[in-house]
Order: C-alpha cells, then sequence, then structure tokens
C-alpha cells in the first residue's frame, strides 16, 4: 500500500535575499542568502521523487484493473438483462397462409449467436396468433414471425446472451 510523503516547505529567515558578485567577464552571479533556517524542508531527492511517481504508477495499474473488471461485470450483466424489443408483426393473407415474418434489428449487435430470445404476447387482433417463430439468428438480428390468422399482433422481445 502506498504510504504518501507528507512534503514541508523550507522556511528561512529571508526567502527571496541573494547576494550579487560581479564576475571579471562582467557577468553578475546571484547566491541566494536565505539567513538562518526557521523550518527544514522536505527534501527534494531521488528517493523521495521516485517513491511518489511509484505511488503514480500503481494508481494507474490499480485503475486499469478497475475498469477492465467493470468492463467485465457489465458485460456479465448485459448477457443478464439483455435487450427489449417491441415489434409489430401484422399479417395480409387469409389463413392458413401468413405472411407476417419480419426483421428485428439488434442495436448494439451481439458478439455470438448464442442468446435467447422469449417472446412475449402484448395484443392481437383479428384472429389467433398461433405459434411464434424466431429464425435466422444472426450477430445484428433475427427474423421472427407468427403462424395464426391474426391480422396484427404486437410482441415484446426479450433478447438475453450472445455477450
Amino acid at each position: 500500500m502506498y504510504e504518501p510523503t507528507i512534503w514541508q516547505d523550507e522556511v528561512v529567515e529571508y526567502p527571496y535575499r541573494y547576494t550579487e558578485t560581479e564576475n571579471s567577464d562582467g557577468t553578475i552571479t546571484h547566491t541566494p542568502a536565505p539567513g538562518e533556517t526557521l523550518k527544514e524542508g522536505t527534501p527534494q531527492s531521488a528517493t523521495n521523487f521516485n517513491h511518489m511517481e511509484n505511488g503514480i504508477f500503481e494508481a494507474h495499474q490499480t485503475s486499469a484493473e478497475n475498469t477492465r473488471m467493470i468492463k467485465s461485470q457489465g458485460e456479465k450483466l448485459d448477457g443478464i438483462v439483455g435487450q427489449t424489443i417491441e415489434v409489430t408483426l401484422t399479417n395480409s393473407l387469409a389463413y392458413p397462409f401468413n405472411n407476417s415474418q419480419t426483421t428485428v434489428q439488434l442495436d448494439p449487435s451481439l458478439n455470438t449467436k448464442d442468446y435467447t430470445v422469449t417472446p412475449e404476447i402484448v395484443s392481437v387482433s383479428g384472429g389467433a396468433v398461433g405459434e411464434i417463430e424466431i429464425t435466422d439468428k444472426l450477430l445484428n438480428g433475427f427474423k421472427v414471425a407468427y403462424t395464426g390468422s391474426a391480422t396484427e399482433v404486437v410482441l415484446k422481445l426479450y433478447v438475453r446472451g450472445g455477450v
């Protein structure tokens, strides 16, 4: 576990005082003249700075691992919760014929075709539903139809898995 360095400022009698020396080449050298040191500060050393760098690196690594774990848990949760899609199917043919098949798009697309689609009938008009058929599963969608004589069926489709 990282233990922070508690940095202390050096406190001197005259923090911004310098002596000035004229050099033989016409330049001037300023030399700090702080007076008495009233309080020692924390040394600015490679040891202290590297300790800080190591702490930053450890925090970065921990953050990256936490991000990876959150993403992993999110993918698992997506597989459990899934998508809910409401779709209206219509049939304009007389029974026993039926043209209700429609394509349902998944957004976002899934990673595998190993997913389940559970239909729930919301409403029915003009006849019986018959069977609900889910076919042609792809990563970005599937087809759904009913086999009965109804003219319109509204379905709620629960898509789970595929992550």
